[in-house]
């Protein structure tokens, strides 16, 4: 028999710190803004005794502002943002990229290249700006974030309980998820689909094949929203212009 443990709802507090590794390597020659940036969690992130974000959890950013080296031997530009973490309910966690929130930023949207890169290299003449896959970065939960943990295994099946025979190979295709890339004026906004927070304006997002209804919210101006169908491998470009209430 398996032992079970009954759902139960875990606060993350705002700014629980998480180690984050850069996946891959980004550069002012050759990212351009929106692109998005991937990182994975370096340790486990625990609250109390339960682990909420694991070693290897990816987390997401994007390119915010970029600009090759120019002549007269000005260097390139290059900083990105932090947007969301995958939390252990399967919703996205917003992030900010300081410890603490400053002023009346709400979007978490906070550019963290210039915390990555010493003042010394970014002067250096003529270069463009590199950041190598690896760089540590610390982020941050981006405002206090409930969250429901479903029913786990605390046991094991017992070692004399019979196995049900492994499932036959199927040559079924897994239909790849489609990109859309969703954008605001201004930016900064809450993006929701189908009823779930995945990002702010700029953001890119993977979505299954099917109609999706896609949000955007953001205070003082009147909320904006699609239905969209979007196919196997697809590419979709949102560009909602938000009227003020």
């Amino acid at each position: 028999m398996l032992s079970q443990s009954a759902p139960r709802t875990i606060k993350i507090p705002d700014g629980t710190s998480i180690r984050l590794s850069l996946s891959e390597a980004l550069s002012s020659a050759t990212n351009e803004v929106d692109d998005p940036v991937r990182f994975e969690v370096t340790e486990d992130v625990k609250v109390g005794d339960t682990v909420v974000f694991s070693k290897g959890v990816t987390a997401v950013g994007h390119v915010v502002e970029v600009e090759p080296k120019r002549r007269l031997g000005r260097a390139g530009k290059l900083n990105f943002a932090l947007d969301h973490i995958k939390g252990p309910d399967g919703s996205n966690v917003r992030l900010r990229a300081s410890s603490t929130r400053k002023g009346d930023d709400k979007t978490g949207t906070v550019i963290v290249g210039t915390v990555l890169l010493s003042p010394l290299f970014l002067i250096m003449r003529g270069k463009d700006v590199s950041i190598t896959k690896g760089t540590i970065v610390a982020a941050y939960v981006d405002g206090d974030r409930e969250i429901t943990l479903g029913y786990a295994e605390a046991g094991s099946a017992s070692r004399n309980s019979p196995q049900p025979p492994a499932a036959a190979p199927t040559d079924v295709k897994t239909a790849e998820p489609s990109t859309v890339v969703v954008k605001s004026e201004p930016d900064g906004a809450e993006i929701t689909v189908d009823g779930k927070f995945v990002g702010n304006t700029p953001s890119t997002v993977q979505l299954a094949p099917g109609d999706h209804v896609v949000s955007i919210q953001k205070s003082h101006f009147k909320p904006w929203q699609r239905s969209i169908t979007v196919t196997s491998g697809g590419i979709v470009t949102l560009n909602s212009i938000l009227e003020k209430n």
